[in-house]
C-alpha cells in the first residue's frame, strides 16, 4: 500500500468517526430528551386530626430520565381524530392555585427520579366543568405531556356523578 492510499484509507476512517459523532451528538441533544409519566384523578386528601376530607385535582408528573426538565403549565385539550382532521381542536391553559401551600409550584424543575404533585380545588365551577379529554403538562421544550385519556375520562365521570345534577 503506498503512502496516498494509506492517507485517503486514514482520511475515510476519520470521516466515519466523525459522521458517528456527529450522529451521536444530534441524538443526545435533540431526540433524547427526558420522559415525564404524567397521573391524573380526583383524590381525596387525609389530614391527622382532621374530620374533614376534602378532595383534589390532582396532577402527577414523574421524571423517567435521562435528564432533568422544567415544568411550565398545565394545558387542557379538546381533541379527537375528527376534530383533528377538521382542525376544531380547542385549548385552555390551567392557572394553578399559588395559594394552597399543599400544592406544588409553577415552573418546577425536576430532577431525574423525582415527582411533583399539583392539587386543583375539586368543585362544580373549575377544572373538570367542560369535559376536556386531555390534561397535561408542558415544559421548556415546548413538549406537552399528556395524562392517559382512561384517568381523564374517570375524572370527568366522577365530576358529572358528583356535580351534574347542581350545575
Amino acid at each position: 500500500m503506498t503512502s496516498a492510499e494509506l492517507a485517503i484509507l486514514i482520511s475515510i476512517i476519520s470521516v466515519a468517526i466523525a459522521g458517528l459523532s456527529l450522529g451521536w451528538n444530534i441524538y443526545r441533544d435533540v431526540v433524547l430528551k427526558a420522559k415525564i409519566k404524567i397521573g391524573f384523578g380526583v383524590r381525596t386528601l387525609i389530614q391527622e386530626g382532621n374530620p374533614s376530607r376534602p378532595e383534589y385535582v390532582n396532577i402527577t408528573a414523574t421524571n423517567h430520565g435521562p435528564g432533568s426538565v422544567t415544568l411550565s403549565m398545565v394545558q387542557m385539550k379538546d381533541s379527537s381524530w375528527w376534530r383533528w382532521l377538521l382542525r376544531k381542536e380547542k385549548y385552555a391553559v390551567v392557572i394553578h392555585d399559588y395559594t394552597n401551600p399543599l400544592s406544588g409550584q409553577l415552573p418546577y424543575k425536576l430532577e431525574v427520579g423525582a415527582k411533583f404533585d399539583l392539587l386543583f380545588p375539586y368543585d362544580a365551577k373549575r377544572m373538570l366543568k367542560n369535559g376536556w379529554s386531555h390534561i397535561g403538562i408542558s415544559d421548556y421544550f415546548g413538549r406537552t405531556h399528556w395524562a392517559k385519556s382512561k384517568q381523564v375520562k374517570e375524572a370527568i365521570n366522577k365530576w358529572k356523578k358528583d356535580f351534574e345534577n347542581n350545575t
